[in-house]
């Protein structure tokens, strides 16, 4: 990761911090993801429970991000649930390429819905509590860049934390709006619902009693203003309320008031049977009792005379339960010393007053749940900003770090600044840089402290398995411990702990490896003496420091190289100067002789003929030395020859002969089997170190006496050999071979340019020949084809509002239309071939016979009956060997029907755009080709459409829209093709068709090829 980064990475956390809302603070991540990455659509995963919910996501080609208004739990078409409850306590970024994935990823619900190729998840991880994830996909074969990830990775704790802030703060104002709903559902309700029983009075003490309920901030003051305003209404020498406590399981009644006096707080278990607040919440039942020692075995067969747990005895008693949505949250009672204190009218009053308390029970419980979670969100707010106060501190210390890292150039200095750097941020007790040294094929730990002591350095060796060290290295993985007891064996199964005694070994180890440009260059590792000692922060600070050693390393690496390479550079240099010193004038003769040499070789490149080339290094060679005889043999494979034209001696060209590869008395065969530089000072006494025969050795022209023969090769293949000859005796100088030998190399390649030269010349006239016939062929083709399709003239008098757009790829096209009239019957036809040019124009010939026979033979008139029997035929057509994609064909045809006044469309993996109304339809048809190997049996959807609406039509082939260019060179897709169809369609259909030809050409503007055959035809079928 560049340094710069952080600058970028601060700034970009300082404006996270100014959105408070989740919405806002979810529009900026993503907006800051999708700028950052290539991603195609990027979302937030919040996690809840085991469960997710998708809060938002954006699509790179759309500029809205679409949120999530509920926290509806996600379903599996939603998110990829397979593949997130499998990763979903996973720390790292998990990479997922779908092409690759194991059977979780293939069966995956949302994978088969959206068909990604690719999908990163980023966690976000604020200390050890897991927020969620961010969601990359990717729908093209490229996936995004491991710098952008990154980079994304090094946000993701800031973002986590805030959107945790922001989730919490979203749940409290809901929270806060449930309860003042709660509020006005207590103050609205009506008192005089079922009032038959009360009189008006007492009806508007009831209420006014609902309404103080209503405004009560806790049970203690709703009890007390109960007991005051129900005394008005009814004997109520004794009021309790109890209220369940669903945790330990009792009734409790914190406020029972008698005689106007406060009793003490007393509770009774929901088991208790022989209690009537008991029986009453349990049974949900209302107890009645004028006389209570005649009544009370009624009720509690086995109850026996007691004295109350509280308060005094009474005469008649009403219970009620309070129910709040159909759940029984508690009792209320009444009670009076006197016998047949309560009619039927008083349980109906007591009943009601127990809603209202339920109602208000209800509310304060809100009230205090919005209030704890105002406190909780208040505390979370502040753990959260003095965590995004130290996140950003360290985001700015990890910019000046990495500037700090980068910036040494030595091994040990990087490792020194490291430490000094890390010891800062995190308590290590234990720090150690391995580095691999390749030469060795070993990690040399140089860098090993503990406790701020430098140890001692160590070799590890790669073939030790057993090394923690050895594991990361090889495997590219982080290893992450945080008991080393429980979780070495991991990491490293059926091996035994390397310390017997356990307490003197570090507890919590963390390994990263270093990576540079080139691949792992070793390792870091902090280590601690306690258990868990390692936040998910130092990890997010280790893993960066890890970058920028990585960085600097590399750096260090390149720099020791570069001081190698210009100390052995300068040992040269100071050796060459000794010798050109020594040498100058043979160092001046050599600069000379390069000169010529490069001379010679602009020369032969320009040289594009063999003959050329042959009489440019005779002129060149002749002035360098003594070239009485000069000849250069072309190796011919087939012939198994070396064939000599334009062989020079004594300034006369030689006639035209021939040397076999098989005759070994030629030194020509001999230089190039054996690829031998030939070397001879005098003819009489060494020829018969390369021929071994006793024979006489013929020659053509006179005996020289010294002879060089060099063969010509390329890298790839034999060319030939040069020859110069003298009639003297040791004529040529070492100086003269080591140029021949140069000059040699330069006549192979120019000689195998100019064979090639010729060769492609000849093979150019070939082919121009060879395209005149093809596009004569292919001209006279389509005047067949032009013969074939529909006259335009008969077009425009069977729909005389229509326009048609033909632009074919090639000469010929595979799009083609067809028209036909049968009585009142107006038959309209679009086809996409899949080919273009001539097995297109083929495949249009076919079709076109296909329509006549199933239409104007057998009578067909319906579009769907048509297109099936297509289907059918089409196999017919086409031999076996010939089944395949390329041999589809993509229908749309309308019938017209002026006698039913409708029009009848069906489509084979096409699309109808009709207009009616100012108001746009896109008719799908079916999405199913016609070719060899569709299935016959498929059944083709019909659509009618009745022609009094004055609608438009457009059927089109897929051509136009697949058209690449524009300022991107991408596609000019379906969508923008459409938009340009309602923006025109008012217009008259000439006009139509200028502006659909305009635009095409302006997008083809910058684009030299036309991408597919294009037909656009439009038309309103009472025109």
């Amino acid at each position: 990761m560049k340094t710069g980064y952080l600058d970028q990475a601060l700034s970009i956390y300082q404006n996270l911090t100014r959105e408070l809302t989740f919405k806002g603070l979810s529009t900026k991540i993503l907006s800051t993801v999708t700028s950052m990455s290539i991603v195609e659509r990027a979302s937030i995963i919040i996690k809840s429970g085991d469960d997710f919910v998708l809060k938002a996501y954006q699509v790179r080609t759309d500029n809205d991000v679409v949120f999530s208004e509920s926290n509806r739990i996600a379903f599996d078409d939603d998110l990829p649930l397979g593949i997130l409850s499998q990763i979903k306590e996973s720390k790292s970024t998990v990479f997922v390429d779908v092409a690759k994935g194991n059977q979780t990823v293939s069966s995956d619900l949302y994978v088969k819905l959206n068909s990604p190729t690719y999908l990163n998840f980023i966690p976000l991880w604020n200390d050890d509590i897991i927020v969620g994830f961010l969601m990359l996909e990717q729908f093209q074969n490229l996936n995004s860049t491991p710098e952008s990830i990154k980079f994304l990775q090094l946000l993701a704790p800031q973002m986590a934390i805030l959107l945790q802030n922001a989730v919490a703060l979203e749940s409290y104002k809901k929270l806060s709006t449930a309860a003042v709903e709660r509020k006005e559902e207590v103050t609205q309700k009506d008192p005089e619902e079922d009032n038959s029983s009360i009189n008006k009075s007492d009806l508007k003490v009831l209420g006014d009693i609902g309404q103080i309920i209503a405004t009560s901030h806790t049970i203690e003051s709703m009890i007390q203003t109960v007991y005051q305003k129900i005394n008005k209404l009814i004997d109520a020498q004794t009021l309790d309320i109890g209220i369940y406590n669903e945790e330990k399981g009792l009734l409790e009644f914190p406020s029972s008031y008698e005689d106007g006096e406060k009793l003490p707080f007393n509770t009774c278990a929901i088991k208790e049977g022989n209690r009537l607040a008991t029986i009453c919440f349990n049974e949900s039942r209302i107890i009645h009792i004028n006389n209570f020692d005649e009544e009370i075995r009624d009720i509690i067969p086995s109850y026996e005379v007691t004295a109350p747990r509280v308060g005094k005895k009474v005469k008649s008693i009403i219970y009620v339960p309070v129910i709040d949505k159909n759940k029984v949250i508690g009792v209320m009672t009444v009670q009076s010393g006197l016998e047949n204190a309560y009619n039927p009218s008083d349980i109906y009053l007591v009943r009601n007053i127990s809603s209202y308390i339920a109602i208000a029970i209800d509310n304060i419980n809100l009230s205090k749940s919005s209030k704890e979670q105002e406190e909780t969100h208040s505390l979370i707010t502040k753990m959260n900003e003095e965590k995004l106060s130290k996140a950003y501190t360290t985001l700015k210390s990890l910019g000046e770090i990495g500037q700090d890292i980068t910036s040494n150039l030595s091994i040990e200095r990087i490792s020194d600044t490291a430490y000094e750097s890390l010891n800062s941020l995190i308590d290590a007790p234990l720090f150690s840089i391995g580095i691999y040294n390749k030469d060795r094929g070993v990690i040399e730990v140089s860098t090993n402290i503990e406790h701020g002591e430098k140890l001692p350095p160590k070799t590890i060796l790669l073939t030790d398995n057993t090394k923690l060290s050895v594991q990361c290295f090889k495997t590219l993985k982080e290893i992450i411990i945080n008991d080393v007891v429980s979780e070495y064996s991991t990491f490293i199964p059926n091996v035994k702990l390397p310390y017997d005694d356990v307490a003197k070994m570090p507890q919590s180890l963390i390994y990263l490896p270093l990576i540079g440009k080139e691949g792992t260059l070793g390792f870091i590792t902090v280590q601690s003496y306690k258990p868990h000692a390692f936040l998910e922060s130092d990890l997010n600070v280790l893993r960066n420091i890890a970058i920028y050693i990585g960085i600097a390393l590399d750096n260090a690496l390149t720099y020791e190289g570069l001081e190698e390479i210009v100390t052995d550079r300068t040992a040269e240099l100071q050796q060459q100067k000794q010798e050109v010193e020594a040498n100058r004038d043979e160092i001046q003769q050599s600069y000379k002789n390069v000169q010529l040499l490069s001379d010679i070789g602009v020369t032969l490149s320009s040289s594009l003929s063999v003959d050329g080339v042959i009489e440019t290094v005779y002129k060149n060679v002749h002035s360098l030395m003594d070239a009485t005889t000069f000849g250069i043999g072309i190796y011919k494979h087939r012939k198994q020859q070396i064939e000599f034209r334009g062989a020079m001696e004594k300034g006369e060209k030689l006639p035209f002969f021939i040397h076999e590869m098989s005759d070994k008395t030629k030194l020509s065969s001999i230089a190039l089997i054996e690829n031998k530089d030939i070397v001879i000072s005098d003819i009489t006494t060494e020829i018969y170190d390369y021929i071994d025969t006793n024979e006489e050795i013929k020659t053509i022209g006179e005996m020289p006496y010294s002879i060089i023969y060099l063969p010509l090769r390329t890298k790839e293949k034999l060319i030939g050999v040069i020859t110069v000859q003298s009639f003297e005796k040791n004529s040529y100088s070492e100086l003269q071979v080591n140029l021949l030998k140069n000059i040699a190399v330069l006549s192979a390649i120019a000689i195998d340019n100019a064979v090639s030269y010729e060769k492609i010349e000849r093979q150019k006239e070939e082919l121009q020949s060879t395209s005149q016939k093809i596009t004569s062929s292919i001209k006279y083709a389509k005047q067949i084809q032009s013969a074939i399709l529909p006259n335009r003239t008969v077009i425009r008098n069977l729909l005389p509002d229509s326009f048609i757009f033909h632009k074919p790829k090639d000469i010929v096209s595979g799009d083609f239309f067809w028209f036909h009239q049968e009585g009142n019957r107006t038959f309209i036809a679009t086809v996409d071939c899949n080919n273009n040019g001539v097995p297109g124009a083929m495949m249009s010939i076919i079709g076109t016979s296909l329509f006549r026979e199933i239409v104007e033979i057998q009578g067909i008139v319906s579009p769907d009956e048509i297109i099936e029997l297509m289907n059918q035929r089409i196999s017919i057509h086409l031999s076996p060997k010939t089944q395949e994609k390329e041999n589809a064909i993509d229908i749309s045809l309308c019938v017209i029907d002026k006698d039913a006044n409708v029009m009848e469309f069906a489509g084979a993996n096409t699309s109808l755009v009709r207009i009616a109304n100012d108001k746009f339809y896109f008719i799908k048809g079916t999405p199913v080709s016609i070719s060899s190997t569709s299935d016959n049996s498929t059944k083709f959807k019909k659509h009618t459409f009745d022609l009094n609406d004055d609608a438009t039509y457009y059927m089109y082939t897929d051509g136009y829209a697949q058209q690449i260019g524009g300022e991107d060179k991408k596609e000019y897709s379906n969508d923008q093709f459409l938009k340009l169809l309602n923006d025109n369609y008012k217009s008259e259909k000439s006009n139509q068709r200028t502006a659909i030809r305009r635009a095409f050409n302006d997008w083809m503007e910058n684009e030299l090829v036309q991408t597919d055959d294009v037909l656009v035809l439009g038309f309103s079928p009472k025109g």
